[in-house]
């Protein structure tokens, strides 16, 4: 079993022993088809520089019952798209992501914070170029349920979220400060039961 598998697994067994027995904490498998992570940061003060990955993988826990959740999700950094490839080859290169060191960027939570019912925020770690740093995401929309699309029917959890992460917390210090340092992360998630087959 996998280390970030094993995680959510010890996640939900904790859900259950503290949620009491009408919990029903779910493992939700991350849709690559309708999951993103775009990222922008100023361009000396005048625009932005934007961008995209395109491989992600990861899985959550949700119990809708009490809200409890845990996020465990890994970016491929190589897999950044800008538009730009000699961009894209900067930020792949030691002068930004470093990739043949850092491959991988891993978000981690498990505090889901809720006001009313609703899931307002999630809280946790992100470990990027060698570096782990506390971070706190914005819920602008989270809600799970079934969804019927050409007559299949499937469960399915999803939102939006928003971060502001500065780089120089993560050593990434290059062109500072005419390329920004804050960097804004807009994180689209869409995930199933990986045991609840379509029907």
């Amino acid at each position: 079993m996998a280390a970030p598998v094993r995680r959510l697994a010890a996640v939900a067994i904790a859900m259950l022993g503290n949620a009491g027995a009408s919990a029903a904490p779910v493992e939700y498998t991350l849709d690559p088809v309708h999951t993103s992570v775009y990222f922008g940061a100023s361009h000396f003060e005048r625009s932005s520089v934007r961008g995209r990955f395109g491989k992600i993988d990861g899985r959550i826990v949700y119990d809708a019952d009490s809200g409890a959740g845990a996020i465990d999700v890994t970016v491929d950094l190589a897999s950044v798209d800008t538009g730009n490839r000699t961009l894209d080859g900067v930020l792949r290169s030691a002068q930004f992501f470093d990739i043949a060191q850092f491959p991988l960027a891993r978000l981690r939570a498990d505090r889901f914070i809720s006001d009313g019912g609703r899931l307002v925020a999630v809280e946790g770690e992100l470990s990027l170029h060698g570096v782990t740093r506390p971070v706190r995401l914005q819920a602008e929309r989270f809600r799970c349920g079934e969804i019927t699309l050409f007559g299949v029917s499937r469960q399915v959890c999803g939102g939006d979220f928003r971060a502001e992460v500065p780089r120089s917390a993560f050593g990434m210090t290059r062109f500072l400060p005419d390329a920004g340092d804050i960097v804004t992360l807009h994180v689209a998630v869409e995930a199933s039961p990986a045991s609840s087959p379509a029907r």
